[in-house]
């Protein structure tokens, strides 16, 4: 593998080769100040390649084989827009990025200002709605190359870029279904299956997932099945995350101003919030969110590789989830501030 890439900082970046969602390999890969590379690695069976640059910012996937020689050309800050030659699906790839370039780039520079947006403001990026059409357009494209080359493995590549979500469950299943011959059998599309099957287990319809853990406070264990009966507002937040402090603060308003109503609004006395906190012991909770928040602060020791971020297939901070009196998640992603409306409307159904 060769190429001439730019806008990458410093003298290296790295290649992680994996085999149905399985990490078995990592190599540094040294380049120089004009962006140029060589690298000669050695796999005896097509694979998926993922390429991080930038201290891991940016990244992209390739497909390696024995024998292959491939090429790289492009601005990693376009990692979707690198043009990779080598081997029939890199091919198929990029022409797929080529005849959907303008979107791709869009989509890239969305994303990179969300990014900033939330280093800079510790929120949620408001062009959101932007960025979620571009991604809908772009699924909508890779849906249609697919039905028309499910026998192709860069399908499945798309699947994994662009169905690979909670949100597109059923659209990632029919997707799956269609796959015939070397990419129905692709270890990648096995992997993917898997994933589909892990998710459906925390989907909206779902039974709540069963958990018990230590309240942060009076130390004892808490487990879901305690609040049997009632609304659950399931959290999951970070100490090092700033936003979710300051979902936090909102959480405590949203709260004392639903118990307050809880007579005049019977769904009120029926709800219970329960915060789950990884990296408690690298960084403590502070003392005023422990004085202000009146309901269970549950620690999770394993950071993100905790068992119940793992349960409920939590990939982003702060985030919230919905359950009935019935352990049933009624809603995934709920904003906080939308929680009154969403059990007036619940208390009139």
């Amino acid at each position: 593998m060769k190429g001439k890439l730019s806008n990458i900082t410093g003298d290296c970046f790295y290649a992680s080769i994996s085999q149905a969602g399985k990490e078995i390999k990592v190599d540094t890969i040294k380049i120089n100040n004009k962006g140029e590379f060589s690298y000669r690695g050695q796999i005896d069976t097509l694979s998926v390649m993922s390429l991080f640059f930038n201290n891991n910012d940016k990244y992209t996937y390739i497909l390696v084989d024995k024998g292959l020689k491939i090429e790289l050309k492009g601005d990693v800050m376009y990692p979707d827009l690198i043009d990779v030659s080598g081997g029939k699906v890199n091919d198929d790839l990029t022409s797929f990025k080529h005849a959907n370039k303008e979107l791709l780039k869009s989509r890239a520079d969305l994303l990179s200002v969300e990014l900033d947006s939330v280093a800079d403001k510790g929120g949620r990026y408001e062009g959101s709605a932007e960025l979620k059409n571009i991604n809908f357009q772009l699924s909508n494209i890779a849906a249609e190359y697919i039905k028309k080359n499910p026998e192709k493995v860069a399908s499945v590549i798309l699947i994994d870029c662009f169905f690979k979500n909670e949100y597109s469950l059923d659209r990632l299943i029919e997707n799956l279904n269609l796959l015939r011959g070397e990419a129905e059998t692709f270890p990648l599309t096995y992997s993917i299956r898997e994933y589909s099957e892990k998710i459906k287990l925390s989907s909206v319809g779902a039974f709540a997932p069963y958990f018990t853990l230590s309240d942060y406070k009076t130390h004892r264990q808490v487990s879901l099945t305690d609040f049997k009966n009632k609304y659950v507002l399931l959290s999951f937040v970070s100490t090092k995350c700033q936003a979710c402090d300051e979902e936090l603060t909102d959480a405590v308003k949203i709260y004392n101003r639903l118990k307050k109503g809880e007579k005049a609004k019977p769904n009120n006395q029926k709800i219970e919030f329960v915060t789950i906190v990884i990296n408690g012991e690298t960084k403590p909770i502070s003392k005023s969110i422990i004085e202000s928040v009146k309901w269970s602060i549950l620690q999770d020791n394993d950071s993100w590789a905790s068992k119940t971020f793992n349960l409920y297939n939590i990939n982003e901070i702060p985030y919230n989830i919905l359950i009935s009196p019935q352990g049933v998640i009624l809603e995934r992603d709920i904003a906080i501030t939308s929680l009154p409306e969403k059990l007036s409307e619940l208390s009139k159904n």
